[in-house]
């Protein structure tokens, strides 16, 4: 069972809670909001030491963003608005809890742990460059669906990282900084590869001299009309 078919399944068990949610008023933004809070405060925890009970209310804010796109599909508000925001939601949230891992690690007895204050940054480079490349294909045309390790597996895979505690987190670090640092690699590639490169240089000698003809014929044409006149 792929990641696609788990997120179907737990859709499917959590119908209940978005009738609801429905029937409560409640709108896919606020959802949405109220998700994003409960991420920050994962954050939080998180930062105080609370590795364990951190990843739990981090799966529970999580949980906010199936149910806003159902709730809004239930309620036939789908735009392109509020993707755009869920998106947006979706980073800032997995932002708040990288922003917790970085202080706990740097608090840490005895000066902190700086390799795995180092490990965290590569994988925030990751992630962000990883969406970017992605948006940015998008932006000229093209898809880009392809990533060793996209966000879904991601987040799944540090989350329970967080569960096991410390000593299994800093391995997983190390292990996301490679796997999203290497889909940013493969999606520049993969996108490159479909676009089209530079012109030939004959084709665009032959474009110069075309353009560089009708200029003349235009000169032509008006050194004609000043002679008709």
């Amino acid at each position: 069972m792929d990641f696609t078919e788990i997120k179907n399944s737990a859709r499917g068990r959590l119908r209940p809670l978005v009738l609801f949610l429905d029937r409560l008023g409640m709108t896919p933004l606020t959802i949405s909001l109220i998700g994003l809070f409960i991420t920050a405060i994962s954050g939080w925890i998180v930062a105080q030491g609370g590795l364990f009970f951190g990843a739990i209310v981090f799966v529970i804010g999580s949980g906010f963003d199936m149910l806003d796109g159902d709730l809004a599909r239930l309620q036939g508000t789908v735009s392109r608005r509020g993707a755009f925001l869920d998106s947006c939601f979706d980073r800032l949230g997995e932002a708040f809890l990288f922003a917790g891992l970085t202080w706990y690690f740097a608090t840490l007895p005895n000066g902190g742990d700086p390799v795995a204050l180092v490990l965290i940054t590569c994988v925030v480079v990751g992630s962000l460059t990883t969406s970017y490349v992605r948006a940015r294909a998008e932006g000229v045309g093209e898809t880009c669906s392809v990533g060793f390790l996209q966000r879904t597996e991601r987040v799944i895979i540090l989350t329970l990282a967080l569960l096991l505690g410390r000593w299994v987190l800093v391995p997983v670090l190390w292990f996301l900084a490679v796997a999203t640092l290497a889909t940013t690699v493969q999606r520049i590639v993969h996108v490159a590869a479909k676009l089209p490169g530079p012109e030939p240089k004959l084709l665009r000698a032959e474009a110069e001299a075309e353009a560089a003809t009708d200029d003349q014929d235009d000169q032509d044409d008006g050194n004609d009309q000043e002679v008709g006149q």
